[in-house]
């Protein structure tokens, strides 16, 4: 059994196992794998190398101990650039990509607190005509009749969040204000009865 070659080659798959544990998730299944590797590859240079020719295993120890760090540092700066990182490695999605509907929901919440009116039955979702627009919204749980005045309070996503619009005394339907008293709509009512006289 040649000694030598198991020890390089087993360097050379440790090498590989470390780089392997940086960018697969294994729990730390390959850095274990990794060292064992290692490992066998110091025996086997111990082996090969310590009896006959110390100073070929000296020279196996400083390569280790050089190889390891520089190989980590290659696979964390410059193999994500290389084209089999790229295959690998997903780039990382600029900033647009991430935020999505950016300029969207910038759109929706310059309309916090403007007045709309509702365009559909919210149930508790529906649609509301802001500005000309209409646009997805939803209630805060409760049911909202279409052509109703409601106020943007929120953006959740990609829906504005709106709530009933406060009525001023003179947005008071005129009819609501000219409505009598129950008790005297009753006394003015014909009674389907005869009040006994005392």
């Amino acid at each position: 059994m040649d000694y030598s070659f198991i020890a390089i080659l087993a360097l050379a798959v440790t090498l590989m196992l470390f780089v392997a544990e940086i960018f697969v998730p294994s729990a730390g299944l390959i850095a274990v794998m990794a060292l064992l590797c290692l490992a066998a590859s110091v025996w086997s240079a111990w082996m090969a190398w310590w009896d006959t020719s110390p100073s070929i295993w000296w020279t196996y120890i400083a390569s280790v101990l050089i190889l390891i760090p520089s190989t980590l540092g290659f696979a964390v700066k410059f193999f994500p650039n290389t084209t089999w990182g790229k295959k690998i490695i997903h780039e990382v999605p600029t900033l647009e990509e991430v935020t999505g509907f950016r300029e969207e929901t910038e759109h929706l919440r310059s309309l916090i607190g403007k007045i709309g009116k509702t365009q559909t039955l919210l149930n508790p979702s529906g649609f509301v005509l802001v500005d000309n627009e209409r646009l997805n919204c939803e209630s805060q749980g409760m049911i909202i009749d279409p052509q109703m005045d409601v106020e943007i309070i929120a953006v959740e996503g990609a829906r504005l969040v709106v709530k009933m619009a406060k009525q001023t005394p003179a947005e008071t339907p005129q009819s609501d204000l000219e409505k009598p008293p129950f008790g005297d709509s009753v006394a003015n009512d014909t009674l389907d009865f005869e009040v006994p006289e005392s």
